[in-house]
């Protein structure tokens, strides 16, 4: 046998193994490949991450900041919605004419009569008798209807009227109906008028004091007191009296000697709680006791003064 056969032989087993273990390598290493690329196929591949580039301010020193997009989103409400401000339409935010203007040049309210007034630094303790053609007065608060129209303000002297894209104003005694007269010869000239605020002779003359608390009162100076009241009542500073944030009355702030209120025994400082026990404290029940005024036979003021309670009546024959 030759030599390189004998060689061939004896490593045979050397290289067939060697072959084997190749084969096996390879074929372990395919497996492998194959689960990887199963298993990782849902897997998101990963990236670099990128850079945002730099930013530069205009003011190195200034931060900006912007709320644009919280006011555009408002997370706040999702009812009201946007804060932002709401562009304004051609022709809004012009002037109402009947809250605009001069309200001492408002032109007369037409058929429109005003017989009461009671007016208060509060609006809602001011109120006014109003009658409108030939319709029965009656009481009426700021925002009250009138035929149509609606009180806007209750002066001292004078009433204003609202409808819309108007403003009227009548006074006491305007538009007053009276029957047609002949032509009369003018009149002597007039006394020179009493001293604002005092109490004309014939209402006085009509009052008869009995005691401290107690008064006699005709009848026509009632009727002679609300045509005037307008004129006697400024002789008189009305407030609605506060015990803390609760009110408890009506307070007389300042009241002229002479006039009609210490004719009937009322002074500076009095707080009114109650008129025939009506309860001053409340506007609604104020209104009753100054419309059941005319037709009473008797008046019950009940009064506080100096921190004690008393009453004055006032008897109407």
């Amino acid at each position: 046998m030759a030599i390189p056969e004998l060689l061939i032989k004896r490593a045979f087993p050397a290289l067939l193994g060697g072959m084997i273990m190749t084969a096996a390598y390879h074929q372990a290493r395919g497996i492998s490949s194959l689960i990887e690329a199963v298993w990782t196929a849902d897997l998101p591949r990963s990236r670099p991450p990128v850079r945002p580039p730099p930013q530069v301010d205009a003011d190195p020193g200034v931060h900006a900041t912007s709320a644009a997009a919280i006011l555009a989103r408002n997370p706040f409400d999702s009812v009201t919605g946007p804060l932002t401000p709401r562009p304004v339409a051609s022709g809004e935010g012009d002037e109402d004419p009947a809250t605009s203007g001069d309200p001492l040049l408002d032109p007369t309210c037409e058929d429109a009569r005003v017989l009461l007034i009671a007016a208060s630094e509060d609006p809602s303790w001011s109120f006014a008798t109003i009658a409108v053609g030939r319709g029965e007065p009656l009481l009426r608060r700021a925002g009250d209807p009138v035929e149509g129209r609606s009180v806007l303000a209750i002066g001292w002297d004078r009433v204003w009227l609202a409808e819309p894209g108007a403003r009227c104003q009548v006074r006491i005694g305007d538009n007053r109906r009276a029957p047609a007269r002949a032509a009369a010869p003018a009149p002597p000239a007039a006394p020179r008028p009493p001293k604002r605020g005092a109490l004309p002779p014939e209402i006085a003359s009509k009052i008869r004091k009995v005691s401290d608390t107690e008064f006699v009162v005709d009848r026509t100076a009632i009727d002679l007191v609300l045509e005037k009241q307008g004129e006697l009542m400024r002789s008189a500073r009305i407030v609605p009296a506060r015990d803390g944030e609760r009110v408890i009355g009506v307070r007389l702030a300042r009241v002229t000697p002479g006039s009609l209120l210490p004719a009937v025994g009322l002074r500076t400082g009095d707080t009114i709680r109650s008129i025939n026990g009506f309860d001053m404290t409340d506007p609604e029940s104020a209104l009753q006791a100054y419309a059941r005024l005319r037709s009473a036979n008797n008046l019950a003021i009940a009064v506080q003064r100096g921190g004690k309670d008393m009453t004055i009546d006032l008897r109407i024959q």
